[in-house]
């Protein structure tokens, strides 16, 4: 059983299975398994652009979409304990669900494309479970809701992004602290060129 933070992505591909019927989306692999199927029905909201990205940590892939359709996609580095969703500062993990970049801004990683890790559900999940004060969660629903990054001083950490490498040639292996590296420079670059915030990033495991 998927974990619950993927279940608002299941929702918008099974409406999307239903509206198409039986039919593969044109340009799909027919070939390919379900979490690939999922990837044309990466939601994104009007006005933001109909771009979105997904991330499939075990195959080390970041893939574009545009309207809902596979563009491109790049080899990818992550955390240095990659296995599992990201619960805490220092897990060195990278997150798994539904985020969205919240800012794009210049970095000595070439370019940094901020999530809004945690989100909603990783914060009330902490919550419930103690790993967060009430004060701490009420701050990342309010950047949340206005909007804005969230905070990354909390016990769940924060500052996880895409970004690229500032050793050349990037490393090829997994090193980060939890966020997500371009192998190649010059995509990373391409990439920062045509994400505006507000694009959706899903991260499978």
């Amino acid at each position: 059983m998927l974990p619950a933070r993927y279940l608002p992505v299941l929702g918008v591909a099974l409406a999307a299975i239903l509206q198409a019927g039986c039919a593969t989306p044109k340009g799909a692999d027919p070939s390919a398994g379900a979490a690939e199927g999922q990837l044309f029905a990466v939601p994104y909201e009007a006005g933001q652009g109909p771009l979105a990205l997904a991330v499939f940590k075990e195959r080390r892939e970041l893939v574009v979409l545009r309207d809902g359709m596979r563009e491109e996609s790049f080899e990818i580095r992550l955390g240095s304990h990659p296995q599992g969703h990201k619960v805490a500062r220092g897990d060195r993990r990278t997150p798994e669900g539904t985020y969205r970049v919240c800012q794009v801004k210049p970095s000595r990683f070439r370019s940094f494309l901020w999530l809004t890790y945690p989100n909603e559900r990783d914060a009330l999940e902490a919550l419930q479970e103690a790993r967060l004060t009430p004060d701490q969660y009420r701050r990342i629903m309010s950047a949340l809701a206005s909007g804005e990054c969230p905070p990354p001083d909390t016990p769940l950490g924060g500052l996880v992004g895409i970004h690229g490498d500032y050793e050349n040639p990037p490393r090829a292996y997994d090193w980060t602290e939890g966020c997500i590296a371009l192998t190649r420079n010059e995509d990373l670059l391409r990439l920062a060129s045509v994400v505006r915030p507000g694009t959706p990033v899903v991260i499978y495991p």
